[in-house]
């Protein structure tokens, strides 16, 4: 019921003339929302993987509960009710008076039950399957091909306090902000109008948003005017203040209405849902894949695209063969993987390096997380017949490329093995998990294929959003940002908003620049080793697999910061054997997947290597480079921005 109310107000804030705002999700909204419905909540001495697996799965519920047959929602209704014309908008209405009368949660499941019966005809724009990668439909394709992160919002303007801010959108052509302070600046009161609007199209949602608060709003033809108090209390943290002061209450617009909206956050999710939420071991659902290879064909747009292999298990490949330096290659269709490799500019979600102890014994070894799939954390080694099983229960897709055997043999194996045991347990690397690969501005985020690839990722909205879900969520604030960039600042255990701050106010430099700044190998963070906290690397598994590299004199002579490299730049070194490529692949390798340049070892899709073996090593390599540098990233990326270390 509680959900219900959430629900409620919500609407309210999006019909109401006059509203007072914004919401604030503390810690314990946060942990209230997480011991709802029987679910567990977060406790401080989990590690961040049990944490993030208990909020995939209330979130999952959660969404469950709110999207029973997409008809309990007010704006999935409504959208129904206009896009498929099948009923007039007084029946619209009427089924929403009911819905909002009901008077328990029982009552509102059973009505809504019924409503979507009645708006069956929403299962014509449904999702569709067949039995190839390019045969599947996003829920609405046919009108919104690319629904994938389609909520992101595009900063329109800025409330400050005095002035006005005007921009365009979709459903109204012209639309102002005007702002002003109260005498003791604690209230901004915002006044939007909106003209030009079109009656045919229910609205246009926005964002409003600070550092430590949100609300969302509507214009329409029917509602082109609002009212906002953004209130901003006198006993509030400088920061905060400083916040509004400086650069005001963010206006972000979204680019599609309500309907297209729940749509993308529902399409999104389900991306990740079943990969991500299960009980390990976990195979992704055939469902599951088709989403991610659609969402890479046409987000990521790297060629040649993956399709089906016709031998979907294990390539019968000599061990042997596999030697001290190797990499391996891994993407598994679960979202994460498809989402960072699409960030990155890169063609797999996780990286390996192989390695042969004394004995002569074979091992993998890399950093990662237990998870649904995979049942080891941190900084690991796995017998290579155990890794396969493994590989092959989780679902990757995975490639094996040799290192060049001149590059092998100056390699000091000890030294690499030691680095190895120095580490072995340490957790993940969350904290260099975004901050090595961005190293720009702006020109490392990611865009979609939405109006013309100009719908990206933003710091605008980095810059809030962190903040907020660090005050909500502190170990994920602590482990993913707020260590790095204290490090950057060279400052202790301040929270985004004052860092924010003492960058603009004592280091005369912009918030924005924060996360460009070189991430150092020598750089160490307060992490857990087997479970239990320590200082140590963090170390990401492409960065962990760079640094086994540097460790056995790969870089030796040169200056070269394993943390800041990604996926893509571990394997576009020119350091693999060209012998071993195409047609001088072992005869297996050839059969099983003739058009692959590389030996796959196991997935049921294709992998191909994207800018494989091409970079020379030289020093600060990787260290200010866009994401589109190796010439493969989207076609969206302009030209002619590219650095002397990239």
């Amino acid at each position: 019921m509680r959900t219900m109310l959430l629900a409620a107000a919500v609407l309210a804030t999006m019909v109401s003339a006059d509203v007072t705002g914004p919401w604030r999700v503390s810690e314990e909204v946060f942990q209230e929302f997480m011991r709802e419905e029987g679910s567990e909540p977060l406790h401080s001495w989990e590690d961040f993987g049990t944490q993030r697996m208990k909020v995939i799965k209330r979130v999952a519920a959660w969404a469950a509960d709110n999207l029973k047959d997409e008809s309990s929602i007010y704006n999935v209704m409504t959208w129904i009710g206009r896009k498929a014309g099948i009923v007039t908008g007084t029946t619209v209405q009427e089924d929403l008076e009911s819905l909002a009368a009901s008077n328990t949660p029982a009552e509102f499941v059973t009505k809504a039950q019924a409503a979507a019966k009645k708006y069956s005809a929403i299962m014509k724009r449904g999702a569709t399957f067949g039995k190839e990668p390019e045969d599947f439909v996003p829920i609405n394709g046919a009108e919104n091909p690319y629904p994938y992160f389609g909520f992101l919002p595009k900063l329109k303007g800025r409330a400050m306090g005095s002035g006005s801010a005007t921009w365009e959108n979709i459903g109204c052509k012209s639309n102002t902000a005007t702002s002003t302070w109260n005498s003791d600046k604690t209230v901004i009161t915002i006044e939007l109008s909106a003209d030009q609007c079109d009656p045919s199209h229910s609205g246009d949602v926005y964002l409003f948003i600070t550092v430590d608060g949100f609300l969302f709003e509507k214009l329409s033809a029917d509602k082109p005017k609002k009212t906002v108090h953004w209130l901003v209390p006198a006993e509030f943290k400088k920061s905060i203040h400083y916040d509004v002061e400086t650069k005001g209450v963010r206006i972000m617009g979204f680019l599609h209405d309500e309907g297209q909206l729940m749509i993308d956050v529902l399409e999104s999710v389900l991306l990740f849902l079943q990969p991500e939420a299960g009980s390990y071991p976990d195979f992704p659902s055939e469902e599951a894949m088709m989403r991610n290879i659609y969402f890479l064909t046409n987000y990521q747009r790297m060629q040649p695209f993956m399709k089906a292999r016709v031998h979907k298990n294990i390539t019968e490949l000599n061990s042997d063969l596999i030697q001290s330096g190797d990499f391996i290659g891994v993407i598994r269709l679960d979202g994460l993987d498809p989402m960072l490799g699409w960030a990155m500019g890169s063609s797999t979600g996780h990286t390996t390096v192989a390695m042969r102890d004394p004995s002569g014994a074979l091992w993998i070894t890399e950093s990662t997380t237990n998870s649904s799939y995979w049942p080891t954390n941190g900084v690991q080694r796995t017998p290579f017949d155990l890794w396969m099983k493994q590989a092959l229960a989780a679902g990757y897709n995975a490639v094996w490329a040799p290192m060049d055997p001149v590059v092998r043999a100056k390699l000091n194996q000890t030294a690499m093995w030691e680095f190895f045991y120095e580490n072995e347990g340490f957790q993940y690397g969350y904290q260099n998990l975004l901050w090595g690969w961005v190293d720009t501005e702006e020109s490392n985020y990611p865009c979609t294929p939405v109006d013309g690839f100009t719908q990206c990722v933003t710091w605008e909205l980095i810059e809030v959003l962190f903040s907020i879900v660090g005050g909500a969520w502190p170990l994920a604030g602590e482990l993913i940002w707020d260590q790095s960039w204290n490090k950057r600042l060279n400052t202790t255990g301040l929270p985004p908003d004052d860092l924010y701050m003492y960058a603009e106010t004592q280091l005369n430099m912009s918030a924005r620049t924060i996360p460009t700044i070189v991430e150092q190998d020598s750089w160490v963070y307060n992490t857990s080793r087997n479970f239990k906290p320590a200082v140590g690397k963090s170390m990401v598994c492409c960065v962990f697999v760079c640094n086994m590299w540097k460790a056995g004199g790969l870089f030796d002579g040169k200056t070269v910061n394993c943390a800041e490299m990604t996926n893509v730049d571990d394997y576009d070194q020119a350091i693999f054997n060209k012998a071993l490529m195409n047609g001088g692949r072992p005869e297996v390798c050839q059969t099983y997947d003739p058009e692959n340049e590389n030996c796959q070892m196991v997935g049921p899709f294709t992998l191909n290597l994207n800018s494989y073996n091409k970079a020379p090593l030289y020093d600060h390599q990787c260290e200010h480079c866009p994401s589109w540098q190796h010439g493969v990233g989207p076609d969206y990326w302009p030209a002619g921005k590219q650095d002397a270390t990239c």
